[in-house]
């Protein structure tokens, strides 16, 4: 009998590829440069942090092409926002290139003009494409133009779940008087809706053998024929027996407002994780249908979330979102004014940035020296790698450089490498002066006098 079984090789998830540095699971960011950093892009169960500038203009980029990344490719996007209206986000997203556009884009961009040198290339090698063709086919990511917004019939198929909801109300109250709150709260402590039944009816229970325990001392048997005095007796006992014995104490379970003292984190995480609790998210066995969830969160942390609580509540949030994170498919897309998180307590920024595996932060060049400084008047800002975590990997991927700098263009925003122009516009004035001694440094060159040693 033959040992050979056919191997079953699962099918991958659609526009995602695995990484040839790292050997990951991967997909695209939205924006092929900011891939190009992460390695290709951002790993399965992964959370990457964007770091805000001061005024919100170039994460709200970013976060922009993750979310239309995810309505193009057919994947359930999830936006949480306090500070904008999430619905008014998503309209505002940019419009996809098409082939044509996009290879122009990438003409423009190399200008193979070799005619004007007068060079040709070799007639074997004319029929061969340009562009190396292993490149085409891994790729996962798409391109975008910012000029223009997505058409309309795009979000009528698109699988999106935003956070709060306007037909809702955001605020969750937790009355502990009310005896329908105390039983969902003994419901919710335990993992099974029987445990929670079988809680109840013991209680009931423990009354019927308290008020048959009460019965029988009252009412002792005897073998003998009662007496008028015995049945006096039984029918005061009787009637004593019939009346309601009192219950004994329940002990109250703990609310849920104890683990976060805000209750938008609470209103938050939950919707996250019922998403995430879908099966073809789920990250083990074998499914047929299985997707990629794209979790984007904007502005976390921001004065919208101020509270006496604040620093613990964002810390726990992070953690459990770390975990529903890592046990599903899906990747998390958070920005964050960490400037103001910095301002209220310096030791959060290291916290924060141990719960997450992504940390990226833009430093913008507006309202600041470095906006008229002509070494950066080709850029916008600098992008400073705080944290690369290796996930699933023996060691992380790590780009060239790190000295990277951004530009926001008209219809893209690119990441490039930090280049600085050479000093040629220098004034020469040094170097026509002639050497003088150090004693006579205040004389002028016109005026001739002799030193005396």
């Amino acid at each position: 009998m033959s040992s050979f079984r056919k191997r079953n090789v699962q099918k991958q998830i659609p526009f995602t590829r695995t990484s040839p540095q790292t050997g990951q699971v991967i997909t695209s960011s939205g924006n092929p440069s900011l891939d190009v950093i992460l390695g290709g892009g951002l790993p399965i169960g992964s959370i990457c942090l964007i770091e805000e500038d001061k005024f919100v203009t170039y994460s709200k980029v970013l976060a922009k092409y993750f979310m239309a990344e995810g309505i193009v490719s057919k994947q359930t996007v999830f936006l949480g926002s306090l500070d904008d209206s999430p619905n008014h986000f998503i309209v505002k997203l940019p419009k996809p290139l098409n082939e044509d556009e996009i290879d122009s884009q990438i003409e423009a961009q190399e200008n193979p003009d070799t005619t004007k040198n007068g060079l040709r290339i070799a007639w074997r090698y004319n029929d061969l494409p340009m562009v190396n063709s292993e490149k085409t086919q891994t790729q996962i990511g798409h391109h975008f133009n910012l000029m223009e917004h997505m058409d309309v019939n795009m979000f009528e198929n698109a699988d999106t779940v935003t956070w709060p909801d306007d037909s809702l109300d955001n605020e969750i109250v937790v009355n502990q008087d009310d005896d329908d709150d105390d039983e969902e709260e003994v419901a919710n402590l335990y993992d099974n809706d029987s445990d929670a039944t079988y809680v109840m009816d013991s209680s009931k229970e423990m009354e019927q053998e308290n008020a048959n325990n009460t019965s029988n001392s009252l009412n002792p048997s005897n073998t003998g024929n009662p007496t008028t005095d015995d049945k006096n007796a039984t029918g005061s006992t009787e009637t004593s027996s019939s009346l309601p014995t009192p219950p004994p104490p329940i002990c109250k379970a703990p609310t849920k407002t104890q683990l976060f003292e805000n209750s938008k984190y609470l209103s938050l995480l939950k919707e996250v994780q019922q998403l995430l609790r879908d099966d073809k998210f789920h990250s083990g066995g074998f499914l047929i249908k299985k997707s990629l969830c794209r979790v984007c969160i904007t502005s976390l942390g921001s004065p919208m979330w101020y509270d006496d609580n604040y620093g613990n509540d964002l810390l726990k949030f992070l953690t459990i979102l770390r975990a529903a994170v890592r046990s599903s498919v899906s990747v998390c897309f958070i920005t964050m004014p960490m400037h103001l998180v910095a301002k209220y307590d310096e030791s959060l920024v290291s916290k924060i940035r141990n719960l997450v595996d992504y940390a990226i932060e833009l430093e913008s060049f507006a309202g600041s020296d470095k906006e008229t400084n002509p070494a950066f008047k080709e850029y916008h800002g600098l992008i400073h790698l705080r944290k690369i975590t290796a996930i699933n990997t023996l060691s992380a991927y790590m780009p060239e450089t790190t000295d990277l700098a951004f530009k926001l263009r008209r219809k893209k925003f690119v990441i490039e490498k930090l280049h600085l122009p050479p000093e040629l516009q220098e004034d020469n004035k040094d170097a026509d002066q002639k050497p003088t001694l150090s004693c006579g440094r205040n004389i002028s060159p016109n005026v001739k006098n002799s030193l005396d040693f």
